[in-house]
């Protein structure tokens, strides 16, 4: 019995393995598994065990990945375009070599990227031929994939401090590159489901319901930064170009741009709740992204719709010489305002300190950025200009639109300075008033108290409002000459919540005129931060994400809403002044977040136009780049939607090649 059972056992076992044993043969391109894959049985334990050390040395060295694989055959293709269908199918990248052997068929192929630094296409081709062909040829096929990753290594360390770190940290790295693969694949899986659902049709609910929902949230972010990029950059655009041709001929763009700008304050409307603390179910997700991405999507097409017209209107061309020579002029005046600008900034830095500047503390060297750019196309214009030479004319009218736009931003950030500057001068001007009438509140709140008039539902409430204008008091004391405009803004918060419920409790028409005060203190403080805030985000757009963005959109909802409702409920106005004064603090947080990291990433790819890409009047190719990818060239903005602004990427090409031996 005991024989018979493991006789069973035994045939279990073999014909499991028979079935699991892949076939020979035909082996088409795969993603593949490791750095070492055998499919055709060519090592033994010690030949891998050579290649994989060979192969680690290498990375460890020169951060080179070189990937190995034996197969039978490469099933009727050529070894080169065998490799290269697998590199692609293994998402390998710009330092990934691949070897490729088919030990039956005696074909391989050997491909190292362009990208990779150090090596030379005569040194790969010798390496092939020399040292990777003749193992080959002599069936050592550990020996060739040895000779390739010494081959591509030309500085290696010592071989003690590589032994050390393998020994020490081979858990280490193997879980790092697992990690590492796992979130590459889970990007690349996001990536590709966010393309596919680029080219759903985005007004089309019913088609977007079929679209999963992390794809829908990713396509929702990005069309709302890329249609407001659009809005933003055609209202520019027709600004100069009511100035050129009057209202009654761009009457069709103002028009479209007006219905572009409600459909969009729909989508923030919609994103903004998204983003709030309060969950929403998926299908609550489901719903809310879809009438984001549809409301943006009406927007875009509405400004494209117009893009043809607003071409043929403004033709650069045929008044080029007489616009670049306004342009010169703009170059000049703006140019002497850059030292009266710094003086002021200075100025203002040594009386308010660097709190009170955040908005605006980067103006003037951005304006220098504008302005070396702007002076740098017009030049250019101005050559294209003079030779008239057919097929330029796009270049020419290019070159003149970024000048303009280059110039118009200057403009603003310099002129932000001046607005900052009146801002902070009316905060400090008006916070004494402002601390005598929340000290009067105070002290009415404190007489209040202490009768036994006031109904106990509101008592607590008085209390915590009498605390927290005292509060600010305080802070407003120790550091308000640091910061005139915070100490304002945190004095009329407190002074509106306390006013409102004294006016609440009290009958006493004095009381309701303080609340007009606050109200007017409070819209005061939200039209301030607002304005800054748009204006910081309308010359940094081009690197400014969707938070920041829906964030300021519900600031200006908030900001209308306090003066539609002030007239019905100057109470309910407050808190809608306050709310907007609240958000637009919160976007500037988070579009300097957005600015410094875009800075960084812009000068780590070596671009020389980082200030005219953080202003969105190029369009580069950062976000697309990712890690494998470059800066690449650029593209001018203009009036028409979003798809306008949309760049490319190219493949480097490799070097080395597929043969026989």
């Amino acid at each position: 019995m005991r024989i018979r059972h493991l006789l069973g056992v035994i045939l279990t076992i073999l014909t499991v393995g028979l079935l699991l044993t892949p076939p020979a043969g035909a082996q088409p391109p795969f993603g593949l598994p490791g750095y070492v894959t055998d499919n055709a049985g060519a090592l033994t334990d010690s030949g891998r065990a050579a290649v994989t050390s060979a192969v680690d040395k290498l990375y460890a060295d020169r951060r080179i990945r070189l990937w190995v694989v034996y197969v039978d055959n490469f099933s009727g293709q050529s070894a080169e375009n065998w490799a290269k269908r697998t590199r692609s199918t293994s998402d390998l990248g710009d330092y990934d070599a691949l070897l490729a052997v088919s030990t039956t068929g005696r074909a391989y192929a050997f491909l190292v990227p362009n990208a990779v630094q150090g090596v030379t296409a005569s040194q790969v081709d010798d390496l092939r031929r020399d040292q990777i062909e003749p193992a080959l040829r002599n069936g050592d096929w550990s020996g060739a994939a040895v000779a390739a990753a010494s081959g591509l290594n030309k500085s290696p360390s010592s071989s003690g401090r590589v032994v050390l770190l393998v020994s020490l940290g081979v858990i280490v790295v193997a879980v790092i590159i697992l990690l590492f693969v796992m979130r590459y694949r889970a990007r690349r899986r996001r990536a590709a489901a966010l393309a596919a659902a680029r080219r759903v049709d985005p007004t089309n609910a019913t088609a977007l319901a079929a679209v999963p929902l992390e794809a829908l949230d990713d396509l929702s972010r990005s069309m709302v930064v890329e249609v407001d990029n659009a809005l933003r950059t055609s209202s520019n655009e027709l600004a100069l170009a009511i100035d050129e041709f009057g209202d009654e001929r761009t009457q069709l763009f103002t028009r479209a741009l007006n219905n572009a700008k409600t459909a969009l304050a729909q989508a923030f409307t919609v994103r903004q709740q998204l983003d709030d603390s309060v969950p929403e179910t998926p299908a609550q997700q489901r719903d809310l992204l879809t009438r984001v991405i549809v409301s943006a999507a009406k927007a875009d097409r509405e400004l494209e719709s117009q893009t043809e017209a607003f071409e043929k209107l403004r033709d650069l061309v045929i008044n080029a010489p007489s616009r670049l020579d306004g342009l010169t002029q703009q170059y000049v005046e703006l140019t002497s305002l850059i030292a009266p600008t710094e003086q002021r900034l200075a100025e203002l830095n040594n009386e308010f300190g660097t709190a009170a500047l955040t908005s605006i503390a980067g103006n003037v060297a951005a304006a220098k950025e504008r302005l070396a750019f702007a002076d740098r196309n017009i030049s250019a214009a101005r050559d294209l200009a003079a030779q008239a030479v057919s097929g330029q004319q796009s270049g020419l009218v290019d070159a003149v639109r970024v000048a303009e736009a280059a110039l118009g931003q200057a403009r603003a950030l310099l002129g932000a300075v001046d607005s900052a500057a009146s801002d902070v001068r009316h905060a400090v001007a008006t916070l004494p008033s402002v601390i005598v009438d929340i000290q009067t509140g105070v002290q009415h709140a404190n007489e209040r108290l202490q009768k036994t008039q006031s109904k106990a539902g509101h008592t607590g409430e008085l209390i915590a409002a009498r605390d927290a204008a005292a509060r600010a008091l305080d802070r407003a004391r120790g550091a308000g000459s640091a910061d005139p405009l915070g100490a304002f803004a945190q004095l009329t918060k407190a002074d509106g919540d306390l006013n409102r419920l004294l006016a609440t409790l009290a009958e006493e028409q004095a009381t309701t005129d303080q609340l007009n005060r606050s109200y007017e203190q409070a819209l005061f403080t939200a039209q301030s931060r607002v304005r800054a805030v748009s204006d910081y985000v309308d010359t940094r757009r081009g690197s400014i994400g969707p938070e920041a963005r829906t964030r300021l959109a519900e600031a200006k909802r908030q900001l209308q809403a306090a003066q539609d409702t002030k007239a019905k409920n100057l109470a309910e106005a407050i808190a809608h002044a306050n709310a907007a004064s609240t958000l637009a603090a919160n976007a500037q947080s988070l579009a300097n977040a957005d600015v410094q990291s875009a800075q960084r990433a812009y000068t780590r790819g070596g671009s020389n136009d980082v200030g005219a890409m953080i202003g969105g009047i190029i369009i580069g190719n950062i976000l697309s780049g990712g890690m494998r990818g470059g800066f690449g060239g650029w593209s001018p903005t203009s009036f028409g939607g979003s798809s306008s602004s949309s760049g490319g990427s190219s493949d480097g090409g490799f070097m080395g090649g597929g043969g026989r031996f």
